[in-house]
């Protein structure tokens, strides 16, 4: 058996480095803090708050890998790093599941929130818009198993037939436009609107910074709301909104000065009261630039945006029209983050864990995003232009050799060529580039399960 000052003193060495994959960005102590900060308390054993959440992270970053798996990674680190067998606990799955499930979700969203800000911190000094902050905005789905306890949360589509669909989740976050990190985040169930959501991270914007998103979100009471953070908006114009450049003041070709007026008390957001509703401005004047995207295969050829940005001097039309192409970003994050990461589907069985998942996910993209600047930066690479897949896989497998000679000049130069393997595969300059949203590869021809599966199991038994 071995003894309690081996361990104390392993113990001791990763509270001190960290480990490989959070980098530096969220140290043990800081976790421990975190924990404590929720009144979590945990026992003085193996899986300590640091190592469960190191263990989740290898779960995420091996995309699809079960929770034994997760384990048998972290003991074969553990081992390597020159605990006795006697010492180390059980290959058994079932403490790691425990531990996640008693960790609190705070804790998660903190270190998604402490992470984030820190990449942004690095990256503000060197990349704005304009002197300007800017926030990417944007939701997503993620699907789950389908379980009571998950139907009954987060719920399905209405389209989906009972005991055929499966749960889903939105996710509604806060991209940084310079860093790409997520720097807040919010999950609801399928039937709570997006907008909700989004109204609910508010309170994490800060004067002087510049909201971006698409049609969805310009309304005349989102508008407001983030205009009384202090804040200005990009928003593609709505549908249900008239366009009509031939009216208000003309500051340019396709470039107006417009006046909204409040909509009708009928079409206030849903569950908002008429005092809220009163309390609107009577206009809003807003800033409409239109312009066009003459590339074959585009969607949309002729786009209109809504802005605050009101001074045609200091925001040119061509600088807004080029932020606004940069609003595609968000859907490659989010790309990132569930098709490389496997977010895409989640594994958890019930609600609190389906969420610990998602903000797992966050936290281990934002990690990635911070190796990347740390690889661009001194090499005065694009970070845009690093590959967020290629640096997932460079770092799965360089990783095991980063524990084994942890704290040695071996892992500092084996972490060198990391930086330089990544800073060395750039994404190729693509503009403009088309594919067609088409799978090649035929699926195999299996019947789709349209009934619930007891039933279809009591068909086949009765054939």
């Amino acid at each position: 058996m071995g003894s309690i000052a081996s361990f104390r003193r392993l113990l001791k060495r990763q509270v001190e480095t960290g480990d490989v994959a959070l980098g530096g960005y969220w140290a043990a102590d800081e976790i421990e803090s975190a924990c404590e900060d929720q009144d979590h308390v945990w026992r003085d054993r193996f899986w300590t708050p640091f190592r469960t959440i190191s263990t989740f992270l290898l779960q995420v970053l091996h995309a699809g890998s079960s929770c034994r798996e997760a384990v048998a990674m972290m003991l074969s680190r553990e081992a390597a790093a020159g605990w006795e067998a006697e010492a180390l606990p059980s290959q058994d799955a079932s403490a790691y599941c425990q531990g996640r499930r008693r960790l609190p979700l705070e804790v998660l969203r903190t270190g998604v929130r402490q992470i984030g800000q820190r990449l942004r911190g690095e990256v503000d000094s060197t990349l704005r818009w304009l002197d300007r902050r800017v926030w990417l905005v944007d939701g997503t789905t993620c699907s789950m198993p389908d379980t009571p306890e998950l139907q009954e949360t987060f719920s399905q589509p209405t389209a989906q037939a009972k005991g055929c669909g499966f749960p889903v989740a939105k996710v509604v976050a806060l991209f940084c436009w310079a860093s790409g990190a997520v720097l807040e985040a919010v999950v609801g169930p399928w039937r709570m609107s997006e907008l909700a959501l989004w109204r609910t991270l508010w309170p994490c914007l800060s004067p002087g910074e510049i909201v971006l998103g698409d049609r969805f979100y310009c309304s005349f009471y989102d508008i407001v709301g983030v205009m009384r953070r202090g804040c200005d908006v990009v928003f593609r114009l709505h549908g249900r909104r008239p366009a009509d450049l031939r009216r208000g003041r003309r500051l340019g070709r396709n470039d107006r000065l417009v006046s909204w007026r409040r909509p009708i008390w009928s079409a206030r957001p849903r569950g908002m009261m008429e005092s809220q509703w009163t309390r609107l401005p009577e206009t809003l004047t807003l800033r409409l630039i239109r312009f066009s995207v003459d590339v074959p295969g585009f969607r949309s050829r002729s786009i209109t945006v809504a802005t605050t940005l009101l001074d045609p001097a200091t925001y040119p039309a061509e600088r807004i029209a080029g932020l606004y192409r940069d609003r595609w970003l968000i859907e490659l994050r989010f790309r990132d983050i569930k098709i490389t990461l496997g977010m895409d589907v989640l594994r958890g069985k019930s609600a609190d864990v389906v969420q610990k998942e998602i903000f797992m996910h966050l936290m281990a993209y934002n990690l990635i995003r911070a190796l990347m600047w740390q690889a661009a930066a001194p090499r005065g690479a694009a970070l845009h232009r690093m590959s967020f897949a290629g640096t997932v896989d460079r770092l799965n497998t360089l990783a095991p050799y980063l524990w084994l000679f942890e704290g040695t000049d071996h892992a500092q130069r084996l972490y060198a060529l990391l930086l330089h393997w990544i800073a060395q595969d750039p994404v190729p300059y693509r503009p403009n580039r088309l594919e067609p949203r088409a799978v090649k590869r035929r699926p195999k021809e299996y019947d789709l399960l349209n009934r619930p599966r007891p039933e279809m199991r009591k068909a086949l038994l009765s054939r």
